[in-house]
């Protein structure tokens, strides 16, 4: 099938239409569409000279009917830095949603709100470059995106902490029944280990949480992503927590770990029954250091690794 064929039939890539040439200022109206296709969801800032107007992929200008004068607002708008991520931004202060669903978390008049100040707020920049002056555009850009990123940045680190205090309480609740269930060990386990190891995967999760807690404020955090992104990553920062914690455990029960701090009764061996203090504190420790247990576990695996042979000189 000859290409331009292909184009008509719709079975190749769309090429743009031409933008209409006798799409005037006055044309653009709350509902209708753009010269580009995408409906107008509102006018923000509007004069003789040039509309602010926004759509579902950010916020626009359209230039004055007077092609000279629409060049020159055209240099001007390129002048402007960060537009583009200022846009994506403002896109991102939008409703947190119940994950998998549309459920809206939070009131939506009330994130909505604070959505169009931002907006409105970026029109007005976008005014000042029209009119030309850009300096004081820019400058006000530049606050106005350092005080939004900030702002959605403190929202995100707050359902961070919301999430892993859940998943905390979640995890000690499932550690409670767990001991308390007469569940009968496998493995050579005995019912003293199965309360050892709910015990240490337990205050692991409590350390990965207070590990967070400590390290909210100078936490980064993509503000940006989707909310289910949030659930992984806490998600992920509980269980290396409650893993490192319980590697931990095994690694005293087994007797490989003997150099790192030992309780009170001295040697440590199989049939040894930790103090739960002991126990706790071990465990709250692995759960907050991150670096503690992959640390051990490097030490232990060079340390296993044969020597190379000497070099023959």
């Amino acid at each position: 099938m000859p290409k331009d064929d292909a184009f008509k039939k719709g079975h190749g890539p769309q090429l743009p239409e031409a933008l209409p040439m006798s799409f005037k200022l006055a044309d653009l109206t709350v509902g209708k569409p753009d010269p580009r296709g995408r409906i107008v969801r509102d006018v923000l800032w509007s004069l003789d000279g040039f509309k602010i107007y926004k759509t579902d992929q950010g916020i626009s200008p359209f230039f004055s009917d007077n092609q000279d004068l629409a060049a020159i607002q055209r240099l001007r708008y390129l002048e402007l830095a960060d537009i583009a991520d200022f846009n994506h931004l403002v896109n991102a202060v939008q409703p947190w949603h119940i994950p998998f669903t549309n459920i809206p978390i939070l009131r939506r008049g009330a994130v909505h709100s604070s959505q169009v100040q931002y907006e409105r707020e970026l029109a007005r920049c976008l005014a000042q470059a029209l009119l030309g002056h850009g300096d004081t555009a820019n400058e006000a850009l530049a606050t106005l995106g350092n005080r939004l990123a900030h702002r959605i940045s403190n929202g995100a680190r707050v359902w961070h902490l919301f999430i892993n205090v859940l998943l905390v309480s979640l995890l000690t609740v499932g550690a409670f029944f767990f001991v308390t269930s007469g569940y009968q060990p496998k493995f050579g386990f005995s019912a003293d280990n199965v309360r050892e190891i709910g015990l240490t995967v337990m205050m692991g999760g409590v350390g990965a949480l207070f590990s967070t807690t400590v390290r909210l404020q100078s936490m980064q955090v993509d503000a940006t992503v989707p909310l289910y992104m949030h659930w992984v990553y806490a998600t992920q920062r509980v269980i290396v927590g409650a893993l490192g914690a319980l590697i931990l455990y095994f690694g005293f029960k087994s007797g490989v770990v003997t150099a790192l701090i030992e309780p009170a009764t001295g040697g440590i061996t199989a049939e040894t029954k930790f103090s739960p203090f002991w126990l706790s504190f071990m465990a709250v420790l692995a759960g907050f250091s991150e670096r503690l247990v992959p640390n051990l576990l490097n030490s232990k695996a060079e340390a296993s690794e044969p020597s190379p042979p000497p070099s023959a000189t």
